[in-house]
């Protein structure tokens, strides 16, 4: 048991000494102290290393512990008391049934994406994503995820991966296509940018053995829980359905800026023809897809689980979980508004709201609060830093057509539709200064 208190010390320590005063920040308390765990764990990991790699390890490590490093100043971990609090019991759950696993050095931290994904960096640093709470039903799903990533540590998956990728780099093969390329007349650097971008290590990149190895070994840490079994199943056909597309809650966009003194236009939701643009446009949202594709091949995984392990249902806890869910509601309005995604904080609001997920006084003060930042940049005519236009090769209805609406509406229309859904919501906001703020700035913009 000592080694889980100096895990969860350390969770004690970076994650909620910060929001002792404050329940969210995306910095720990010491960025010093976190500076100085990442370079322990890193240091004992490059020694971990035969001789013969450890200089090509070093540098690969070195590298990594770098840009995690930035990540963290980047804002791109999140620290929040009623998350967090979740996360700990879910961990003291799992290590108090499994004795065996050495816990000193892990370290989760809850990545700000809302992409349902969760990771393991092979050093004892573990993340999940913010996503993954808007995800799970219950504190038995969460589990299995953390025991499945675990699991990864125990089998040394990134390392095997890691040293495979030295053999690869140091091969006489390999040394071969990088001579044949630097001598290249023509083309040279072109040639050898591409051959070290095939060749560059991926942390992150799981082989489908290496996912199964990781099911079998997490279902056994699971099973040895009070958590519900089945629970195993029932997340990775969730995960198996993100897949597909990402942002698939109902909007109800016209609904909701439709007025009596002011309707609803469908040219704002149109896309212009564009006859003569043959150059197909990148879908910007396609990378985040492929993100969460870092579980491969679920429907096997799940046949796997099922005829290598006796799966006994029990009642699913929920501890917390609403209260977790409502806060992670929270946080990705903030998230998005702090990242000046007024696309992605617009879905956000109109789809919690349908979902009866965020209460009407919020959601009109969010939504008065960005239709005003809005008109600004707009007014300002930096409005396109923010917000991507339309891409028609995306199949994100939802986000398209909020896309489509924001870059459409013109100042005019903007500060009509702005005046009547504050004057619409009025009496319910009369007491929030933020929306009163927007308010007031409509107001001046019709007053004539």
């Amino acid at each position: 048991m000592k080694t889980n208190l100096l895990c969860f010390l350390f969770l004690l320590y970076f994650g909620f000494s910060q929001a002792q005063n404050n329940e969210f920040s995306y910095y720990p308390h010491s960025i010093d102290s976190l500076e100085n765990y990442l370079t322990k764990i890193t240091s004992a990991k490059i020694n971990e290393f035969s001789t013969i790699q450890q200089k090509k390890a070093k540098e690969i490590l070195l590298e990594r512990k770098v840009s995690f490093f930035k990540n963290v100043k980047d804002s791109t971990f999140i620290f929040d008391k009623t998350i967090n609090r979740f996360l700990q019991k879910t961990l003291a759950e799992i290590y108090h049934s499994n004795p065996q696993i050495e816990t000193k050095d892990f370290y989760f931290l809850i990545n700000k994406s809302l992409i349902p994904n969760a990771a393991c960096y092979g050093n004892g640093l573990f993340s999940v994503n913010l996503g993954l709470f808007t995800l799970i039903e219950n504190n038995d799903e969460m589990a299995f995820i953390i025991c499945h990533e675990i699991a990864h540590y125990i089998l040394k998956h990134n390392d095997k991966a890691l040293e495979e990728y030295i053999t690869t780099f140091s091969s006489k093969d390999t040394k071969q296509q990088l001579s044949t390329a630097s001598n290249k007349k023509y083309g040279r650097r072109s040639a050898v940018t591409l051959l070290l971008k095939d060749l560059q290590f991926n942390f992150m990149k799981r082989s489908r053995s290496a996912e199964t190895q990781a099911d079998s070994l997490g279902f056994i840490l699971f099973n040895n829980t009070k958590y519900n079994k089945q629970a195993s199943i029932n997340i990775l056909k969730k995960l198996d359905t993100t897949d597909g597309i990402l942002f698939n809650n109902p909007t109800n966009l016209k609904q909701n800026f439709t007025f009596e003194e002011y309707p609803f236009k469908e040219a704002w939701v149109v896309e212009e023809g564009k006859m003569f643009d043959i150059t197909e446009r990148v879908n910007d949202l396609e990378f985040d897809k492929d993100s969460t594709k870092t579980h491969p091949d679920i429907p096997l995984r799940i046949k796997n689980i099922i005829q290598n392990h006796t799966i006994a249902p029990t009642n699913p806890t929920r501890n917390e979980i609403d209260l977790v869910q409502k806060k992670t509601a929270e946080n990705s309005i903030k998230i998005f508004f702090d990242d000046s995604k007024l696309d992605f904080a617009l879905y956000q609001l109109l789809s919690l709201y349908e979902k009866e997920e965020l209460n009407k006084k919020a959601f009109t003060s969010h939504v008065a609060y960005l239709l005003k930042k809005v008109y600004v940049l707009k007014e300002k005519h930096v409005f396109g830093k923010y917000v991507e236009p339309v891409n028609s090769f995306s199949e994100e209805k939802y986000i398209n057509e909020i896309r489509l609406f924001l870059n459409n509406i013109e100042l005019k229309d903007l500060r009509k539709i702005g005046y009547y859904f504050c004057l619409k919501n009025e009496l319910i906001s009369q007491e929030d200064t933020e929306f009163q703020n927007a308010y007031a700035f409509f107001k001046s913009l019709n007053k004539n």
